[in-house]
């Protein structure tokens, strides 16, 4: 915990003068307005509202720099529907069957069907940018997603220890980071940044995005019951994620061996708890911890360099909220 005061995150958002209901009634209708095939599934997705923090970190780089425009609305919906569609195809490749407290659209509708929603928002995103010319919007989130695949698919290939924390960071700013390195980038841009501001925000989004993703591996590692989704996913699937690092850093030769043992024996829930508790035990939560708040250190000093000074606090109280977050 930082100095900067931790309200909640609609506290956040109220402060900043982001009308997050006003945002979401914009993404339901966008959705309820589709006659397509695909409306139920579209529904049972959205439904399960998320905390919307993408969206409100485009908001906030436009109020940074400016004020939002018709084409910051758009950017943050088309932000929105871009992550709500990599969580469809992430669900299906982690085998994930509860998100958000309510079960994943593969779970009940199939693997074949969630491939198809998750495509038709893909291309649903990029048809509002088109319909509207905010070819701008695309030609900055189009990378992003490209990355975003390329990091699922080394993560998937990255299940040994092999893995450091340049590999790790490399394939976090991939899945994770790059888009909200980009949801700042595109808030500026559409506020009427010049370049050189718009790259500045991006460097921060794409800290703020590091600490993002090592959070959520730490409440893969938590037994709180508060996250909304299946803990341990990342344990089953394999992956080697900050804690793992951190533990691994921690142990002894001989512990390594030991731990290598378990980590290469099938994965049944007895295995996932042994595994759970043995990071947890060698430091990895206080690693991974530790690692946030030296970037959030650095997001901070970069914080400093921007104009407006007030919605820079809010920037931090975001960062402060990522940190703390339990779910």
């Amino acid at each position: 915990m930082g100095t900067i005061l931790q309200p909640n995150f609609q506290e956040i958002a109220k402060g900043i003068g982001i009308d997050l209901t006003g945002f979401e009634k914009l993404l339901i209708d966008t959705i309820n307005s589709d006659n397509s095939d695909f409306k139920p599934m579209l529904q049972h997705v959205f439904n399960a509202k998320g905390k919307r923090i993408r969206p409100l970190l485009v908001y906030l780089s436009a109020k940074i720099f400016g004020k939002p425009t018709v084409s910051t609305d758009r950017a943050a919906l088309i932000v929105e529907i871009l992550h709500n569609a990599t969580l469809i195809h992430d669900d299906i490749v982690d085998e994930s069957d509860i998100r958000r407290n309510q079960p994943t659209l593969n779970a009940t509708k199939g693997n074949k069907a969630a491939v198809l929603a998750g495509d038709y928002l893909f291309a649903k995103a990029i048809s509002i940018a088109a319909q509207n010319g905010e070819h701008a919007i695309i030609d900055m989130l189009m990378p992003t997603v490209c990355a975003m695949s390329e990091g699922e698919l080394q993560q998937l290939d990255s299940k040994d220890f092999s893995t450091d924390e340049a590999r790790y960071y490399e394939i976090i700013f991939k899945k994770t980071a790059s888009l909200i390195a980009s949801c700042m980038k595109v808030g500026a841009v559409t506020a009427g940044a010049s370049g050189q501001q718009a790259e500045q925000i991006c460097k921060i989004g794409e800290k703020i995005g590091y600490i993002f993703q090592i959070k959520d591996d730490m409440l893969d590692y938590s037994s709180n019951g508060k996250t909304g989704k299946e803990s341990g996913n990342d344990i089953k699937e394999c992956k080697v994620t900050m804690p793992l690092i951190c533990a691994w850093n921690n142990m002894s030769r001989s512990e390594q061996a030991n731990f290598q043992q378990l980590w290469n024996s099938p994965r049944t829930a007895e295995n996932i708890e042994q595994i759970r508790k043995a990071v947890i035990a060698k430091g990895g939560m206080e690693g991974s911890h530790k690692r946030t708040i030296e970037i959030k250190d650095e997001v901070f000093a970069l914080i400093g360099t921007l104009p407006q000074i007030n919605y820079c606090t809010y920037l931090k109280q975001i960062t402060e909220y990522i940190i703390e977050r339990e779910k």
